[in-house]
């Protein structure tokens, strides 16, 4: 068992710390998808607001007489309109405006009539990144005049800073926007989910460091969430496993003590077996009658013994293993159940065939084939199988039928996998059948037995050493015809 103690991680390593960095990522994750499309939305803005501002400047040209004026009006409209040139199109004629330091060539051409979102990002995103002062030509339709196609020269590095004092308002604000919804979310789910969970993690810490304190028993509380349902059900949990806890270290103390009482009892009965046969030799025909019973009531107490002490070991002995037929070990089985049930009467006489059904002796058949052969030791199953065919005598039947039935199986399934042998001995009955409290605690030691004054080891030992041959015990069926019990064993090649 793993002893190491176990503590609540510190906060940076917590639940909370990790809710509160993954919140801040996934609002800032969810901001840069918002920021891509209000650049190229502010880009586009800023071409069309110059492309009017050049529109407006080419008005004022306009109105002139012969559109003409003067140097210095020309520049002081060209720079309030934060541009280089202006070309205004109309039907018959087409009006310039420009600096006397126009640049020599234009770097960039920009349609504002060809606008798809997959270009503006990538556009937008391009003038954020550039580094040069290239020369753009604007060409669009102004919002007063949509009539008429413009043309605007601009310094693409008025732009990019236009973009970029935008950009940072729009990480500021997004920062801001980040922590304040990451500060909401934490505070709700730290408080709904994560000081819950670290409660109920240092209450089952408490619990596993010392399981038997009642003290450390969860709380269930009233919470009818996820939560609340967990702490319920862990709260039944360890209340559960305190009891078994509790029970399995009485069970521990008593099997110490019946071990101690068992093997001290068991020298005692075959002392007393030895002084009874002594008085088998008196020449008083009462004291000679009783000697039989006497007998056979210490026979059953020495067995009862040995079955205790067998399931007091840790370990089951090593097999002793031997080639035999399975009838032989069943006929020696009967031979021996009959023998002790003919020794029931007081007078050591046996029960007669037209006595009453309750005195009928008791009857054993059996349909096994001879040629069956089993590896196996014959001590351990001759243990199990004698308590399979006893139970059923002691809880009341008089009927035990044998039968069987041989099938191949395959390794998980495989068909390339070499079958092996293996055959089902049907062990059935005629008696009331099993409890209900006997079904549901039928291999569980102290606690299976379907009759008064059983001990409840019989059924668990016969499956323990069935299992140690590879084999399997299992309950078949039961009710008011009797009990049908199927044991399942490897055929010897």
């Amino acid at each position: 068992m793993n002893n190491r103690q176990l503590k609540l991680p510190p906060w940076a390593k917590s639940l909370s710390a990790r809710l509160l960095v993954l919140t801040v990522s996934f609002v800032m994750l969810a901001e840069v998808f918002v920021f891509a499309p209000s650049v190229a939305r502010f880009r586009i803005d800023w071409l069309k607001a110059h492309l009017d501002s050049g529109y407006l400047a080419a008005l004022a040209l306009e109105a002139t007489p012969d559109q003409m004026i003067p140097d210095d009006l020309e520049r002081e409209l060209l720079s309030n309109a934060g541009i280089e040139a202006v070309i205004l199109r109309r039907e018959d004629r087409k009006l310039l405006l420009q600096r006397d330091d126009m640049p020599a060539k234009v770097d960039k051409d920009i349609q504002l009539t060809d606008f798809s979102i997959p270009m503006a990002l990538m556009e937008g995103l391009s003038t954020l990144s550039q580094t040069e002062n290239r020369v753009l030509r604007v060409v669009g339709m102004p919002s007063m005049a949509p009539d008429f196609e413009i043309e605007v020269l601009v310094h693409e590095d008025r732009l990019t800073e236009a973009m970029r004092n935008f950009g940072w308002r729009v990480f500021g604000l997004s920062l801001m926007i980040s922590f304040f919804t990451a500060g909401l979310v934490y505070f709700a789910l730290n408080r709904l989910l994560v000081r819950p969970m670290r409660t109920l993690t240092h209450d089952m810490i408490r619990f596993r460091e010392d399981p038997q304190d009642k003290a450390s028993l969860i709380t269930p509380g009233d919470r009818d969430d996820e939560i609340g349902v967990a702490r319920q059900e862990l709260a039944i949990m360890q209340q559960d496993l305190q009891a078994m806890l509790n029970q399995r270290r009485r069970l521990a103390a008593l099997g110490t003590a019946a071990t101690k009482i068992s093997h001290d009892l068991r020298n005692a009965l075959a002392t007393s077996m030895l002084m009874t046969e002594q008085l088998a030799k008196s020449e008083d025909n009462e004291v000679r009658a009783v000697v039989p019973r006497l007998l056979s009531s210490m026979e059953r107490a020495v067995y009862i013994s040995e079955q205790t002490l067998s399931f007091a070991r840790e370990t089951p002995p090593p097999r002793d293993l031997a080639t035999f037929t399975l009838i032989e070990l069943i006929e020696e089985i009967r031979d021996q159940i009959l023998l002790q049930k003919s020794e029931t009467l007081l007078d050591g006489t046996m029960a007669k065939a037209d006595d009453d059904e309750k005195n009928c002796p008791a009857r054993i058949e059996i349909d096994l084939p001879d040629d069956v052969t089993l590896e196996a030791d014959y001590d351990m199953l001759f243990r199990a199988f004698s308590n399979l065919m006893r139970n059923p005598l002691e809880a009341g039947a008089n009927l035990v039928r044998i039968t069987h039935k041989i099938r191949k199986e395959t390794s998980n399934g495989d068909e390339s996998d070499k079958a092996r042998s293996f055959i089902d001995v049907i062990i059935a009955d005629n008696g009331p059948g099993l409890p209900e409290k006997a079904i549901k605690n039928l291999f569980v030691p102290f606690a299976g037995s379907g009759r008064q004054g059983g001990t409840g080891l019989g059924l668990a030992i016969a499956r323990e050493l069935i299992s140690t041959h590879n084999g399997e015990l299992r309950l078949t069926a039961t009710g008011p015809d009797g009990a049908v019990f199927t044991v399942k064993l490897p055929i010897g090649s």
